[in-house]
């Protein structure tokens, strides 16, 4: 008997909700619902054993659409988005649900469960397989539901660190074999403030790895790579469509051959959708103009040893997340104003798309044209450099593609749960 209790009820009373399984009703066959979501299929199967889950969203009398936003503080945002099909055409529920960084994974399936449960029934009242549902109400005490309500209107709740969010993370990985060995340390501090008017990121962060190779004729190649960065940025929201910002980076590579590099841009945003509608689709463009300072570790291919430049990037991306599938384009083009022949054009594209039934397709690529590399070692690359990847290599040009096929037939209606060998 599964119950639940939402928390937009919590003024008058504790919801129980109660869903009587299909065997136990003579003559009434199981709704077909179709989840399309980034959440744990199994425990939802489970949860939901008195409909039959199908692969196949024509042939569902529900589709259920779940959309992951993945917040700065560590917290998630699921858009649940039921629509109705056949004889349930016209009846549709929009709603969010919201977990904290602190959640587990049991307890975020727990509560999506929940109120999955709550939006479908809701969905189905009025209908036919409304004779399925009961909800019970029970009273609860007067002191919790003080409690609770003060709590929903903020006067019980304080938030002592006034927004910020705080992760520390590091890792530590090492493989070894006769010939070769690697060890890597990964480390950094996010931090994070998050309101509907302003974000402020900071980010330190160090990647460090050596290797080792034996060559046949037993000499021995050693490789240290060391990068330091730091990221920072402050965006403010202006209005449902503009936002203004401040980006700054510094870092230090021996990959790139910079000993010190420091780079500070202003920037603004145009999103040509509403803000509001991010979770579903979004056309932003982007345009930041900003000052570079560098120093070498060794003289570049241009004969510097250190740099100033004023560098222009312009982003121009299109995410669309529907129920038929998501697809992300971009475009990015920038280059420095004291030499406007130093410059990079990039393309990304992924798409994961329902084609017709049971079929869909995934692609994803990448194609940079690059005439930027201004920190590059000038000289030719040494054999370490080569096969350790320990420096940056000139190229004119960066390639990328995938794609795929997935086509699912046989049994439409599939609710066991069985995970043995």
């Amino acid at each position: 008997m599964p119950s639940f209790t939402p928390p937009n009820f919590y003024r008058l009373a504790s919801l129980m909700l109660l869903l009587i399984c299909c065997s136990h009703l003579s003559g009434q066959r199981r709704l077909n619902l179709f989840i399309d979501c980034e959440c744990n299929r199994n425990f939802l199967k489970q949860e939901l054993s008195y409909v039959n889950h199908t692969v196949d969203p024509v042939s569902a009398e529900v589709n259920l659409f779940i959309v992951t936003n993945y917040l700065s503080n560590g917290g998630r945002v699921y858009n649940l988005d039921f629509k109705g099909q056949e004889e349930l055409a016209g009846n549709q529920l929009s709603f969010k649900v919201s977990t904290t960084a602190v959640m587990t994974s049991v307890e975020r399936d727990e509560l999506l469960g929940q109120r999955i449960k709550l939006g479908l029934a809701g969905f189905l009242a009025g209908t036919a397989y409304g004779d399925l549902a009961e909800l019970n109400v029970d009273a609860i005490p007067e002191a919790t539901v003080d409690s609770l309500a003060a709590s929903d209107d903020g006067a019980a709740t304080q938030d002592n660190w006034n927004n910020w969010l705080f992760e520390i993370q590091a890792r530590f990985s090492t493989s070894k074999e006769s010939q070769r060995g690697t060890s890597t340390l990964r480390a950094g501090i996010d931090i994070d403030r998050t309101t509907p008017e302003l974000r402020v990121r900071i980010s330190p962060n160090i990647f460090y790895r050596t290797q080792s190779v034996t060559q046949s004729d037993g000499t021995v190649l050693n490789s240290i790579r060391q990068d330091l960065w730091f990221n920072a940025s402050v965006v403010r929201s202006i209005s449902d469509h503009w936002s203004v910002g401040l980006f700054n980076s510094q870092t230090s590579s021996t990959f790139r051959n910079i000993d010190y590099g420091l780079w500070v841009a202003p920037a603004i945003e145009y999103n040509i959708f509403d803000y509001d509608e991010v979770p579903f689709k979004e056309f932003t463009i982007a345009y930041r103009l900003g000052w570079n300072r560098n120093y070498y570790t060794e003289e570049t291919i241009f004969f510097k040893l250190e740099e100033s430049m004023i560098r222009q990037v312009l982003d121009i991306d299109l995410r669309i997340r529907q129920r038929w599938g998501q697809v992300f384009a971009g475009i990015s083009g920038g280059n420095f104003l004291n030499d406007l022949s130093k410059n990079r054009l990039s393309l990304n594209g992924r798409a994961n798309v329902r084609l017709i039934k049971g079929l869909s397709f995934t692609a994803g690529g990448s194609y940079q044209i690059i005439n930027d590399q201004i920190s590059l070692r000038r000289g030719e690359a040494s054999v370490e450099d080569v096969l350790l990847g320990q420096s940056q290599l000139a190229t004119n040009f960066e390639a990328e593609l995938s794609f795929g096929l997935s086509y699912t037939f046989g049994s439409l209606y599939n609710n066991v749960i069985n995970t043995r060998l």
